[in-house]
Protein backbone atom coordinates (compact mmCIF):
# COMPACT_ATOMS: atom_id res chain seq x y z
CA UNK A 1 0.00 0.00 0.00
CA UNK A 2 2.48 2.84 -0.92
CA UNK A 3 1.15 6.15 -0.94
CA UNK A 4 -1.52 5.43 1.84
CA UNK A 5 -2.07 7.30 4.84
CA UNK A 6 -2.64 4.80 7.47
CA UNK A 7 -3.79 4.85 10.83
CA UNK A 8 -4.40 2.95 13.86
CA UNK A 9 -7.15 3.47 16.13
CA UNK A 10 -7.99 2.29 19.58
CA UNK A 11 -9.71 2.97 23.14
CA UNK A 12 -8.15 2.31 26.69
CA UNK A 13 -8.62 2.85 29.90
CA UNK A 14 -5.65 1.28 30.92
CA UNK A 15 -1.90 3.03 31.67
CA UNK A 16 -0.22 2.57 28.10
CA UNK A 17 1.48 -0.34 27.17
CA UNK A 18 4.62 0.22 25.76
CA UNK A 19 4.11 -2.24 22.75
CA UNK A 20 1.74 0.56 21.36
CA UNK A 21 4.56 2.18 19.81
CA UNK A 22 4.38 -1.06 17.28
CA UNK A 23 1.88 0.03 15.72
CA UNK A 24 3.92 3.34 14.37
CA UNK A 25 6.14 0.83 13.12
CA UNK A 26 3.79 -0.05 10.77
CA UNK A 27 1.96 2.85 9.81
CA UNK A 28 4.18 5.73 9.86
CA UNK A 29 1.46 7.61 11.76
CA UNK A 30 0.55 8.46 15.19
CA UNK A 31 -2.14 5.76 16.63
CA UNK A 32 -5.06 7.51 17.50
CA UNK A 33 -6.01 6.77 21.14
CA UNK A 34 -9.61 7.78 22.92
CA UNK A 35 -10.01 7.71 26.59
CA UNK A 36 -12.58 7.37 28.84
CA UNK A 37 -13.59 8.44 32.35
CA UNK A 38 -11.57 5.65 33.65
CA UNK A 39 -8.72 6.46 31.57
CA UNK A 40 -5.94 7.73 33.78
CA UNK A 41 -5.62 11.62 33.64
CA UNK A 42 -1.76 11.46 33.10
CA UNK A 43 -2.21 9.05 29.27
CA UNK A 44 0.67 9.85 27.60
CA UNK A 45 3.02 8.16 24.54
CA UNK A 46 5.27 9.94 22.37
CA UNK A 47 4.09 7.67 19.03
CA UNK A 48 -0.01 8.31 19.86
CA UNK A 49 -1.93 10.91 19.84
CA UNK A 50 -4.29 10.79 23.12
CA UNK A 51 -7.75 12.02 22.73
CA UNK A 52 -9.30 12.57 26.80
CA UNK A 53 -12.79 13.00 27.48
CA UNK A 54 -12.33 16.18 27.57
CA UNK A 55 -10.69 17.20 24.07
CA UNK A 56 -13.54 14.70 22.21
CA UNK A 57 -16.21 16.86 24.58
CA UNK A 58 -14.42 20.50 23.21
CA UNK A 59 -13.99 19.01 19.78
CA UNK A 60 -16.18 19.73 16.65
CA UNK A 61 -17.46 16.56 16.22
CA UNK A 62 -21.40 16.35 16.98
CA UNK A 63 -21.23 12.99 17.92
CA UNK A 64 -19.10 13.87 20.89
CA UNK A 65 -21.82 14.76 23.28
CA UNK A 66 -24.29 11.89 22.26
CA UNK A 67 -21.80 9.14 22.82
CA UNK A 68 -22.30 7.10 26.19
CA UNK A 69 -19.65 7.52 28.60
CA UNK A 70 -17.78 4.98 30.04
CA UNK A 71 -18.89 3.18 26.01
CA UNK A 72 -16.77 1.14 23.63
CA UNK A 73 -18.76 3.25 21.12
CA UNK A 74 -16.69 6.32 21.82
CA UNK A 75 -14.09 4.34 19.48
CA UNK A 76 -15.86 5.89 17.15
CA UNK A 77 -14.29 9.95 17.76
CA UNK A 78 -11.24 7.71 17.17
CA UNK A 79 -12.44 6.76 13.50
CA UNK A 80 -13.26 10.77 12.98
CA UNK A 81 -9.92 12.04 14.05
CA UNK A 82 -7.95 9.79 11.75
CA UNK A 83 -10.18 10.58 8.84
CA UNK A 84 -9.87 14.07 9.99
CA UNK A 85 -5.79 13.33 10.26
CA UNK A 86 -6.16 12.35 6.25
CA UNK A 87 -6.48 8.66 6.74
CA UNK A 88 -7.38 6.99 3.71
CA UNK A 89 -7.09 3.58 5.54
CA UNK A 90 -7.48 2.94 9.18
CA UNK A 91 -6.67 -0.27 11.12
CA UNK A 92 -9.44 -0.72 14.01
CA UNK A 93 -7.66 -2.66 17.29
CA UNK A 94 -7.53 -2.82 20.62
CA UNK A 95 -4.96 -1.67 23.69
CA UNK A 96 -4.11 -5.03 24.44
CA UNK A 97 -3.40 -6.56 20.85
CA UNK A 98 -0.12 -6.04 19.41
CA UNK A 99 0.56 -6.29 15.81
CA UNK A 100 3.76 -8.25 14.11
CA UNK A 101 5.53 -6.26 11.78
CA UNK A 102 6.40 -8.82 9.59
CA UNK A 103 2.80 -10.15 9.00
CA UNK A 104 1.39 -6.93 8.90
CA UNK A 105 3.98 -5.42 6.39
CA UNK A 106 2.84 -8.48 4.44
CA UNK A 107 -0.77 -7.85 4.50
CA UNK A 108 -0.01 -3.77 3.45
CA UNK A 109 2.08 -4.82 0.48
CA UNK A 110 -0.73 -6.66 -1.23
CA UNK A 111 1.63 -9.00 -2.50
CA UNK A 112 -0.04 -12.76 -1.05
CA UNK A 113 -2.35 -15.25 -3.08
CA UNK A 114 -6.28 -14.51 -2.35
CA UNK A 115 -8.94 -17.23 -2.25
CA UNK A 116 -12.79 -16.67 -3.08
CA UNK A 117 -15.30 -19.02 -1.57
CA UNK A 118 -17.79 -19.53 -3.86
CA UNK A 119 -21.13 -17.57 -3.96
CA UNK A 120 -24.19 -19.21 -2.50
CA UNK A 121 -27.65 -18.29 -3.97
CA UNK A 122 -29.02 -18.03 -0.50
CA UNK A 123 -27.80 -17.01 2.62
CA UNK A 124 -25.04 -19.06 4.13
CA UNK A 125 -23.02 -18.62 7.44
CA UNK A 126 -19.18 -20.21 6.96
CA UNK A 127 -17.13 -20.56 10.42
CA UNK A 128 -14.25 -18.83 8.81
CA UNK A 129 -12.09 -20.38 11.75
CA UNK A 130 -12.81 -23.99 10.35
CA UNK A 131 -10.52 -22.72 7.23
CA UNK A 132 -7.92 -20.76 9.73
CA UNK A 133 -7.78 -23.94 12.12
CA UNK A 134 -7.14 -27.18 12.69
CA UNK A 135 -8.55 -28.95 15.72
CA UNK A 136 -10.63 -31.15 16.88
CA UNK A 137 -12.47 -28.62 19.74
CA UNK A 138 -14.83 -26.53 18.55
CA UNK A 139 -13.74 -23.38 17.27
CA UNK A 140 -15.97 -19.95 16.29
CA UNK A 141 -15.85 -16.64 16.04
CA UNK A 142 -17.70 -14.40 18.85
CA UNK A 143 -21.38 -13.40 17.02
CA UNK A 144 -20.88 -16.45 14.92
CA UNK A 145 -24.63 -18.17 15.05
CA UNK A 146 -24.86 -20.85 17.56
CA UNK A 147 -27.19 -22.94 16.01
CA UNK A 148 -24.59 -23.44 13.56
CA UNK A 149 -21.53 -24.27 15.47
CA UNK A 150 -21.90 -28.33 15.08
CA UNK A 151 -23.52 -27.95 11.88
CA UNK A 152 -21.07 -29.68 8.88
CA UNK A 153 -21.97 -27.50 6.66
CA UNK A 154 -20.77 -24.14 8.48
CA UNK A 155 -17.46 -25.60 7.88
CA UNK A 156 -14.96 -23.83 5.12
CA UNK A 157 -14.12 -26.72 2.63
CA UNK A 158 -11.62 -27.21 0.15
CA UNK A 159 -14.05 -27.63 -2.90
CA UNK A 160 -15.83 -24.74 -2.11
CA UNK A 161 -12.48 -22.28 -2.36
CA UNK A 162 -10.76 -21.14 -5.28
CA UNK A 163 -7.88 -18.53 -6.35
CA UNK A 164 -9.14 -15.49 -6.66
CA UNK A 165 -8.39 -13.95 -9.97
CA UNK A 166 -8.40 -10.34 -8.41
CA UNK A 167 -11.45 -8.44 -6.20
CA UNK A 168 -11.66 -5.10 -4.51
CA UNK A 169 -11.38 -6.17 -1.09
CA UNK A 170 -12.39 -3.05 1.14
CA UNK A 171 -12.11 -4.89 4.35
CA UNK A 172 -9.92 -7.01 5.91
CA UNK A 173 -10.52 -9.07 9.07
CA UNK A 174 -7.57 -10.73 10.36
CA UNK A 175 -6.99 -13.42 12.76
CA UNK A 176 -5.37 -12.56 16.43
CA UNK A 177 -2.62 -15.20 17.85
CA UNK A 178 -2.42 -15.35 21.86
CA UNK A 179 -6.44 -14.87 22.92
CA UNK A 180 -8.44 -14.05 20.25
CA UNK A 181 -11.55 -12.35 20.57
CA UNK A 182 -14.22 -15.54 21.37
CA UNK A 183 -17.63 -15.62 23.04
CA UNK A 184 -17.70 -15.99 26.96
CA UNK A 185 -19.15 -19.80 26.59
CA UNK A 186 -16.35 -21.04 24.37
CA UNK A 187 -13.98 -19.81 27.63
CA UNK A 188 -16.42 -21.28 29.98
CA UNK A 189 -16.07 -24.47 28.11
CA UNK A 190 -12.70 -25.40 27.45
CA UNK A 191 -9.58 -24.66 29.32
CA UNK A 192 -7.48 -23.70 26.14
CA UNK A 193 -8.09 -21.88 22.52
CA UNK A 194 -6.66 -23.26 19.92
CA UNK A 195 -4.02 -21.89 17.31
CA UNK A 196 -4.50 -20.56 14.22
CA UNK A 197 -2.78 -21.39 11.21
CA UNK A 198 -1.44 -19.55 8.30
CA UNK A 199 -3.58 -20.53 5.89
CA UNK A 200 -3.86 -17.75 2.61
CA UNK A 201 -6.55 -15.17 3.10
CA UNK A 202 -9.98 -15.68 1.80
CA UNK A 203 -12.62 -13.09 0.33
CA UNK A 204 -16.11 -14.28 0.95
CA UNK A 205 -18.31 -14.59 -1.99
CA UNK A 206 -22.18 -13.48 -2.32
CA UNK A 207 -24.32 -14.10 -0.10
CA UNK A 208 -21.73 -16.04 2.19
CA UNK A 209 -21.23 -14.22 6.17
CA UNK A 210 -19.24 -14.93 9.01
CA UNK A 211 -19.18 -12.85 11.92
CA UNK A 212 -16.22 -10.08 12.49
CA UNK A 213 -15.15 -7.77 15.20
CA UNK A 214 -12.93 -4.57 15.98
CA UNK A 215 -10.35 -6.68 17.36
CA UNK A 216 -7.58 -6.51 14.17
CA UNK A 217 -9.30 -5.28 11.27
CA UNK A 218 -7.85 -3.62 8.35
CA UNK A 219 -10.21 -1.04 6.45
CA UNK A 220 -8.71 -0.47 2.97
CA UNK A 221 -11.53 1.92 1.53
CA UNK A 222 -12.51 4.97 2.57
CA UNK A 223 -15.55 4.76 0.44
CA UNK A 224 -16.31 1.97 2.96
CA UNK A 225 -15.91 4.40 6.34
CA UNK A 226 -19.55 5.26 6.88
CA UNK A 227 -19.85 1.41 7.96
CA UNK A 228 -17.05 1.83 10.82
CA UNK A 229 -19.92 3.15 13.32
CA UNK A 230 -20.54 1.17 16.13
CA UNK A 231 -23.85 1.36 17.23
CA UNK A 232 -24.44 2.74 21.47
CA UNK A 233 -27.59 1.08 22.24
CA UNK A 234 -27.14 -2.56 22.32
CA UNK A 235 -24.91 -4.52 24.74
CA UNK A 236 -21.41 -4.07 24.83
CA UNK A 237 -20.46 -7.37 23.91
CA UNK A 238 -23.12 -6.62 20.47
CA UNK A 239 -21.62 -3.41 19.17
CA UNK A 240 -18.97 -4.68 17.11
CA UNK A 241 -20.33 -7.71 16.03
CA UNK A 242 -24.04 -5.75 14.75
CA UNK A 243 -21.24 -3.44 13.20
CA UNK A 244 -19.69 -6.42 11.24
CA UNK A 245 -22.57 -8.02 10.50
CA UNK A 246 -23.90 -4.79 8.51
CA UNK A 247 -20.66 -3.91 6.68
CA UNK A 248 -20.52 -7.63 5.73
CA UNK A 249 -24.20 -7.21 4.02
CA UNK A 250 -24.08 -3.43 2.58
CA UNK A 251 -20.23 -4.67 1.32
CA UNK A 252 -22.45 -7.18 -0.13
CA UNK A 253 -24.77 -4.98 -2.19
CA UNK A 254 -22.25 -3.52 -4.00
CA UNK A 255 -19.47 -3.94 -6.42
CA UNK A 256 -16.92 -4.65 -3.46
CA UNK A 257 -15.59 -7.50 -0.78
CA UNK A 258 -14.39 -8.69 2.50
CA UNK A 259 -12.54 -11.35 3.69
CA UNK A 260 -9.80 -12.94 5.88
CA UNK A 261 -6.65 -12.46 6.48
CA UNK A 262 -4.32 -14.90 8.79
CA UNK A 263 -2.82 -13.70 12.32
CA UNK A 264 -0.86 -10.45 12.01
CA UNK A 265 -1.42 -9.73 16.03
CA UNK A 266 -1.06 -11.13 19.56
CA UNK A 267 -3.14 -10.64 22.40
CA UNK A 268 -2.84 -10.06 25.44
CA UNK A 269 -6.22 -10.14 27.48
CA UNK A 270 -6.77 -7.43 29.98
CA UNK A 271 -8.94 -8.83 32.25
CA UNK A 272 -12.54 -9.46 31.88
CA UNK A 273 -15.19 -11.22 33.96
CA UNK A 274 -16.62 -13.90 31.89
CA UNK A 275 -20.33 -14.01 33.44
CA UNK A 276 -20.46 -10.66 32.52
CA UNK A 277 -19.34 -11.02 28.88
CA UNK A 278 -21.77 -13.95 28.98
CA UNK A 279 -24.72 -11.67 29.97
CA UNK A 280 -23.46 -9.21 27.68
CA UNK A 281 -23.58 -11.80 24.58
CA UNK A 282 -27.15 -13.38 25.35
CA UNK A 283 -29.33 -10.68 23.62
CA UNK A 284 -26.77 -10.93 20.28
CA UNK A 285 -27.21 -14.85 20.37
CA UNK A 286 -30.85 -14.86 21.11
CA UNK A 287 -31.35 -12.26 18.33
CA UNK A 288 -28.93 -12.88 15.53
CA UNK A 289 -31.25 -14.59 13.01
CA UNK A 290 -33.88 -11.97 13.03
CA UNK A 291 -31.49 -8.94 13.35
CA UNK A 292 -29.53 -10.53 10.02
CA UNK A 293 -32.50 -11.36 8.12
CA UNK A 294 -33.89 -7.41 9.01
CA UNK A 295 -30.68 -6.23 7.98
CA UNK A 296 -30.34 -8.41 4.40
CA UNK A 297 -33.94 -6.84 3.51
CA UNK A 298 -32.97 -3.70 4.27
CA UNK A 299 -30.24 -3.29 1.66
CA UNK A 300 -30.58 -2.96 -2.52
CA UNK A 301 -28.21 -3.14 -4.52
CA UNK A 302 -28.87 0.18 -6.16
CA UNK A 303 -28.73 2.61 -3.31
CA UNK A 304 -25.57 3.97 -1.69
CA UNK A 305 -23.50 2.72 1.11
CA UNK A 306 -24.50 5.40 3.72
CA UNK A 307 -28.44 5.05 2.20
CA UNK A 308 -27.95 1.47 3.13
CA UNK A 309 -26.36 2.00 6.31
CA UNK A 310 -29.20 4.02 7.61
CA UNK A 311 -31.59 1.89 6.12
CA UNK A 312 -30.45 -0.97 8.32
CA UNK A 313 -30.63 0.76 11.64
CA UNK A 314 -34.06 2.26 10.34
CA UNK A 315 -35.47 -1.23 10.42
CA UNK A 316 -33.57 -2.62 13.36
CA UNK A 317 -35.67 0.31 15.11
CA UNK A 318 -39.22 -0.21 13.74
CA UNK A 319 -38.21 -3.89 15.11
CA UNK A 320 -37.32 -2.44 18.39
CA UNK A 321 -33.71 -4.10 17.81
CA UNK A 322 -31.78 -0.34 18.72
CA UNK A 323 -33.10 2.34 20.32
CA UNK A 324 -34.77 5.50 18.76
CA UNK A 325 -31.49 7.48 20.76
CA UNK A 326 -29.30 5.58 17.51
CA UNK A 327 -30.83 7.00 14.84
CA UNK A 328 -29.94 10.30 16.32
CA UNK A 329 -26.10 9.07 16.83
CA UNK A 330 -26.15 7.79 13.00
CA UNK A 331 -27.11 10.97 12.23
CA UNK A 332 -24.56 13.21 13.78
CA UNK A 333 -22.19 10.28 12.82
CA UNK A 334 -23.05 11.08 8.97
CA UNK A 335 -22.74 15.06 9.60
CA UNK A 336 -19.60 14.71 10.97
CA UNK A 337 -18.12 12.12 8.29
CA UNK A 338 -19.53 14.68 5.38
CA UNK A 339 -17.62 17.38 7.09
CA UNK A 340 -14.48 15.66 6.41
CA UNK A 341 -15.08 14.22 3.12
Amino acid sequence: MSDSNIFTVLTTINSPDERVSDWMKITGNHTVVIGDKKTPSSWNHTTCKFFSLKDQLNSNFTIASLLPENHYTRKNLGYLSAIKCGANAIIDTDDDNFPNKIKWNNLLSAKFEVFEHVSSEKISFKNIYSYFSDNNIPFWPRGFPLQLINNPDSDVKSNDVSKSQGCNVGVWQCMVDGDPDIDAIHRLLFNNTPQFTDNDALIMGNNIFCAFNSQNTLWLDSELFPLLYLPSTVSFRFTDILRGYIAQVVVNASSKHWGFYQATAYQERNEHNLMNDFRSEVSMYSNMNEIFHIIYDSCKINHSISDNLINCYSELYKNDYVEENELKILNSWMADLNHLF
